[in-house]
């Protein structure tokens, strides 16, 4: 029984039913069976104060005694819309093994399921859906889905238990919600979000639906970019129309994604051009000979060589995951933890419902939902936004390579590092002796081309240096750059006590730059590991698994 606040009086079976006093409800309910499905003076049954508050003991009591599970007050609401108001799993789930129905509106035509959206309950929407194959796209006298109020509220919410309405956004996507459902006034889910100023579900909606939702006109004309700018929100009308702008304007798309990539090869060829001009073949210098004419050779071959890694991290794949992919280690773990039918027999998952049984969403981690790739993200993935794809091991997003850097170039990425590091300081080497040859440093002057290329070498040279230290490190750590900079947003780089923890340390630097140099694709294999020991961990504690406790979930 909860405790009651100062002056409040368990003084009637509504109340009973509120506050979970179950002494006073048998008792109420012994003196009179009728009071089950009785209602108050504001017309409200018992089951729904029951659902509102969470009283699971209280609700299966009034059950048993008779209680109407679909009973509707003067709303039409039954207790079951009462339960999603405030996320009420446990009571819900006794409804619904009861006869509890989810297709039941109210006097707005609104499901359960569109109160969950409404309340931003996403764990209560995706039990719905994946266990009572609840229908996401129903609309209500309006004409709007859950989406389109998922994408209304659109944003985080501070009450008791902290709220985030993207994430509500996120899974009704995956779960295969028309994003270009549009409503009675001809709105999309992001003409709603776009008059809100939701940006964070406005960035997920748009990704989803690009070109087609960017564009999408509503009764009046307008369309997402022009509702955000008109009611005052010019930073999210000015990301949307530049977005739409990005993927309908083909022209110049080259320069866009590899402009960067040209100039830097552009650089190289004019580094190694002058230093073969200006440096080599100085005027008013002696021939090369011997060792410095050998390393200038070296200079030459390994910026070239540089040059031909460069293209091959620039044009490949840089380890793309395959649009609706469900990681092959995973298999075990979602058939062991997989469907349930309505009647609690197991159910076989198929390739459609597979990626809504996976373990992340089950312990309720929405942000490794990727609604544009359709995938549940494995550790270590990343959507890139420049690409639009989910890439494996993404470490960031080189525009000097036009590329991202990810789980299938990366190595390539750090060899050209390291190759036009040595080119650099090669040529930085033999030029300085070059100049040592001319004489003192006030003669130096008289060879001023040798100057500038040693002045322009170190400037490139010193912040790539850099660059392939911090990358080499990172190897020998077996870790990314987007983990480092995100590791507070990575619960699996988290221990239970919320301190840093790398699952994909194999043991030793030696062996993760080994390693990486292989590229051995290990990471899934990991995932599966520690999923796997921690479901086996909490089926001992739990009793031996979902059949063996009385939980109501």
């Amino acid at each position: 029984m909860a405790a009651l606040p100062d002056g409040t009086v368990v003084d009637d079976v509504w109340k009973a039913c509120a506050y979970g006093d179950m002494a006073k409800l048998r008792q109420y309910v012994a003196e009179d069976p009728t009071l089950v499905n009785a209602p108050d003076k504001t017309g409200f049954v018992p089951l729904q104060w029951a659902a509102l508050n969470n009283r699971v003991a209280a609700a299966a009591f009034l059950i048993e005694k008779g209680a109407a599970v679909n009973a509707t007050d003067g709303e039409s609401q039954t207790a079951m819309h009462w339960a999603c108001v405030r996320g009420s799993l446990p009571t819900a789930e006794c409804l619904l093994r009861n006869g509890a129905r989810l297709d039941i509106l109210d006097s707005r035509g609104y499901t359960p399921t569109h109160v969950a959206a409404q309340y931003g309950h996403t764990g209560m929407i995706y039990h719905f859906k994946t266990r009572w194959d609840a229908d996401v796209d129903a609309a209500d006298g309006d004409g709007r889905t859950p989406l389109h109020w998922a994408a209304y509220k659109g944003a985080f919410s501070f009450t008791l238990v902290p709220i985030r309405f993207p994430d509500a956004v996120k899974l009704l996507l995956f779960c295969e919600a028309d994003v270009m459902k549009q409503d009675s006034e001809g709105c999309t889910p992001l003409h709603w979000a776009a008059i809100r100023g939701k940006a964070e579900a406005a960035h997920t909606l748009a990704q989803a639906g690009g070109v087609a939702v960017l564009s999408a006109t509503d009764a009046d004309g307008n369309t997402p970019p022009q509702l955000a700018t008109d009611k005052g929100h010019a930073g999210l009308g000015g990301f949307l129309a530049k977005t739409r702008s990005r993927l309908t304007n083909k022209k110049g798309k080259f320069w866009r994604e590899k402009g960067m990539a040209v100039a830097c090869f552009a650089l190289i060829v004019g580094l190694v051009l002058t230093f073969a001009t200006r440096v080599m073949l100085a005027p008013g210098l002696p021939p090369l000979t011997g060792a410095p004419y050998f390393w200038s050779l070296c200079v030459i071959a390994l910026a070239s060589y540089g040059l031909y890694v460069m293209y091959k991290v620039s044009y490949c794949d840089p380890g793309f995951v395959k649009i609706g992919h469900v990681p092959a280690g995973m298999m075990r773990e979602l058939d062991a933890s997989g469907g349930w039918r309505e009647d609690g027999s197991r159910a076989e998952l198929t390739p459609e419902t597979r990626r809504l049984h996976h373990p992340e969403l089950k312990a309720g981690n929405w942000s490794a939902l990727c609604t544009t790739c359709k995938i549940v993200k494995p550790w270590g993935v990343k959507h890139c936004s420049t690409t639009n794809r989910c890439v494996y091991r993404f470490d960031h997003y080189c525009p000097w390579m036009g590329n991202v850097i990810g789980k299938k170039n990366h190595r390539d990425f750090l060899i050209f590092l390291c190759l036009e590091n040595a080119a650099m300081a090669i040529s930085f080497c033999v030029a300085l002796g070059r100049l040592n040859a001319v004489g003192p440093p006030m003669a130096w002057w008289t060879h001023a081309w040798i100057v500038i290329f040693l002045i322009w070498d170190a400037c490139v040279l010193l912040p790539v240096l850099g660059l392939a230290a911090a990358q080499t490190h990172q190897a020998m750590e077996n870790i990314t750059t987007n983990e480092l900079a995100n590791a507070h947003r990575y619960a699996y780089l988290r221990d239970e006590h919320g301190k840093f923890r790398n699952p994909f340390d194999r043991g030793s630097k030696l062996k993760n730059l080994a390693g990486f140099c292989a590229q051995r694709n290990d990471e899934e294999k990991t995932q599966a590991r520690w999923a796997m020991n921690k479901s086996e961990m909490e089926g001992l504690i739990g009793g031996g698994g979902r059949g063996g406790g009385d939980s109501m979930v």
